[in-house]
C-alpha cells in the first residue's frame, strides 16, 4: 500500500475535546492563508470515535475529502474539527445535520442531504479553494 505524506495540520477538537466524547453534530473545516470552508458536516453517537474514523480514511485515501497526493502534503493547510451541537436523540440529529448541510454547503457534501459528491467533484471543489 502507498503511504500518503499527509503534512497538513489538524485541529482535533481543540476547544471541545471532552464535549466530543458523546453524541452530536460536527464541522470539519478546512483552513488557509486565513479563509475557511467548511468540508464536511456530519452527526454521530460517538462523535469523537467518528471524527477519528474520518482521519483515518484520510490518511489512507486523500480523495476522501476531496484532496490530491499534492494538497494532502501542503503544510499551510489545516483541517479542524469541532463539535456544533451536542444532542443525544438520532432523529433530532439527522434533522440537524441536514438544516445545517443545507445552510452552510460544505464542500465536500450534495447541499442537500449527508451525501457525498463524487471524488471527481470534491477534488475540483477543494483544489478551488486552497488556489
Amino acid at each position: 500500500m502507498k503511504k500518503t505524506n499527509m503534512n497538513i495540520r489538524i485541529d482535533f477538537f481543540q476547544s471541545d475535546l471532552i464535549q466530543a466524547i458523546g453524541a452530536g453534530i460536527y464541522e470539519i473545516s478546512i483552513y488557509k492563508n486565513n479563509q475557511s470552508k467548511v468540508l464536511y458536516i456530519g452527526e454521530s453517537v460517538f462523535v469523537l470515535v467518528r471524527c477519528a474514523s474520518h482521519l483515518y480514511e484520510l490518511n489512507k485515501k486523500p480523495e476522501y475529502f476531496g484532496f490530491t497526493e499534492e494538497t494532502i502534503g501542503d503544510s499551510s493547510v489545516t483541517l479542524k474539527f469541532r463539535l456544533l451541537e451536542k444532542e443525544d436523540k438520532k432523529d433530532l440529529r439527522k434533522k440537524r445535520e441536514t438544516e445545517l448541510i443545507k445552510d452552510k454547503k460544505p464542500l465536500s457534501q450534495s447541499g442537500i442531504s449527508d451525501y457525498q459528491k463524487s471524488v471527481e467533484d470534491k477534488i475540483l471543489e477543494l483544489t478551488s479553494f486552497l488556489n
